[in-house]
């Protein structure tokens, strides 16, 4: 009895369903043996030990029922109170996932808020470059324009003298070989009838073609000019030949024209200049000297036999060694310089040089002509008469032909700025800067240079 009454009250299921529903009912009938005392433990236990068991789990049982009576308001508050926390667990979820959204899109935009503004800064900085450029093109614009035009027309006349090259090469390469010992006249009827040739051939030429026209270079002939070699024809022809041919020129020069001219040009040679005679006793070692060194040579009174020992440099004869390129002057190898230069000047008027000279040499007739006599006379008239005025047309010459040199050298400086300038021209400030200043010192030279032609205009009226 004691065993069955002991795991009665320890059963977990049956005191468990019992005592979470017990009816107050019960209870109000159990309540009046509560007080009474032959219902105590103690006392009952003199009976029987299996109702002391049962006596003290129903009194167990009321007291759980009053404890669970009081606990139950404090229970349903907490079942409320786990429901709202629920409820508000949900809430806070669905808000902190709310937040979330609000949070990465926030993010988003201001991703797209800082890219919204490097683009701006980047346009900012586009509309100060552009307006930058639109400052900088427009006087470049405006100081280019008149170079425009002239390389237009350069352009134009480039292209026309293309298309007539091989009839001017031919007659001015006739020239150069064959024509520099006759006059001026001979010379003429010369390119009269190889220009009829040409036309005959339908060989591309214009009628008036002529060595001067094809390979004169305006600031060269102006240099020269300076330099003493008179303005007619002629004498602008004999220097251009110097100038392009291959082979040394023999010059008859019964007037020391070209004797000056050569002298006066030798002068800005950077290597130097020597004048010397066939028959100087030191001239085989002043020509070794000369051509080891680049120097010009001058070869003055040269008679109708030249010295056999000067074939090898008539005929260019060079040598390759180790060292470099050189050449047998009287049985001895000396080192050739690529300046050297050889003049030669007769003063015979009338020489006869054999074929073989011809083939070796360029011979030139540097003869005065009608037109260089009337000029050099009036040189000497106004010298003597007006020496100032002569003073003054000879150092407007020379500044003339200075500035004209600069104006060119300016002009070539311009175009190869431009053709050598790297991406976007107008993002290089030096560019545009030197640009400028070469343009404004270009329109300064070429402003004075047309002041400096319309004086010799006048001092040329005046003479």
């Amino acid at each position: 009895m004691y065993l069955f009454g002991c795991g009665l009250l320890h059963s977990s299921p049956f005191p468990r369903r019992t005592q979470d529903n017990i009816p107050e009912s019960t209870i109000v009938k159990i309540a009046p043996y509560l007080d009474r005392q032959d219902f105590d433990p103690g006392a009952i236990r003199k009976a029987s030990v299996a109702c002391e068991a049962i006596c003290m789990w129903v009194r167990a049982m009321v007291r759980y029922y009053n404890v669970a009576k009081a606990v139950a308001p404090k229970r349903a508050k907490l079942r409320q109170a786990e429901e709202e926390l629920r409820v508000t667990t949900c809430n806070l979820n669905a808000a902190k996932a709310r937040l979330q959204e609000v949070e990465a899109r926030i993010e988003r935009l201001a991703e797209e808020f800082a890219v919204a503004m490097q683009k701006k800064e980047q346009l900012t900085l586009d509309i100060k470059m552009c307006q930058v450029k639109v400052n900088r093109a427009q006087p470049l614009l405006e100081g280019l324009s008149d170079e425009q035009e002239r390389w237009t027309e350069q352009a134009e006349m480039s292209r026309n003298l293309y298309e007539l090259i091989p009839g001017h090469a031919i007659v001015s390469a006739g020239m150069i070989a064959y024509g520099g010992a006759f006059t001026s006249a001979y010379r003429g009827a010369l390119e009269t009838s190889w220009v009829s040739k040409l036309r005959e051939m339908k060989i591309p030429h214009t009628s008036g073609c002529n060595l001067r026209q094809f390979l004169g270079d305006p600031m060269k002939v102006r240099q020269w000019t300076v330099a003493g070699l008179p303005k007619d024809e002629l004498s602008v022809e004999n220097g251009i030949i110097i100038d392009r041919s291959r082979r040394w020129p023999l010059m008859i020069d019964p007037q020391s024209q070209a004797n000056r001219f050569i002298k006066n040009m030798g002068k800005a040679s950077d290597q130097g200049f020597e004048t010397c005679k066939l028959t100087d006793g030191s001239f085989l070692r002043e020509m070794e000297l000369s051509v080891q060194f680049g120097k010009w040579v001058l070869i003055e009174n040269v008679t109708e036999s030249l010295d056999p020992s000067l074939e090898p440099i008539f005929l260019q004869q060079k040598i390759k060694d180790s060292q470099g390129w050189c050449v047998r002057l009287n049985d001895k190898l000396v080192p050739w310089s690529p300046h050297f230069k050889l003049f030669m000047t007769t003063a015979n008027p009338n020489p006869r040089y054999p074929p073989e000279v011809f083939a070796k040499l360029t011979v030139l007739n540097f003869s005065i002509t009608p037109e260089g006599m009337e000029e050099q006379m009036l040189g000497l008239v106004v010298s003597l008469e007006a020496p100032e005025l002569e003073e003054k047309k000879n150092k407007l010459v020379v500044n003339n032909a200075k500035m004209k040199k600069e104006l060119k050298s300016l002009e070539d400086k311009i175009l190869q700025l431009l053709s050598q300038s790297q991406g976007n021209i107008l993002e290089d400030e030096v560019l545009i800067n030197t640009l400028a200043a070469s343009k404004r010192t270009a329109a300064e030279v070429n402003q004075k240079v047309r002041e400096a032609e319309a004086t010799e205009k006048e001092i040329d009226s005046a003479r």
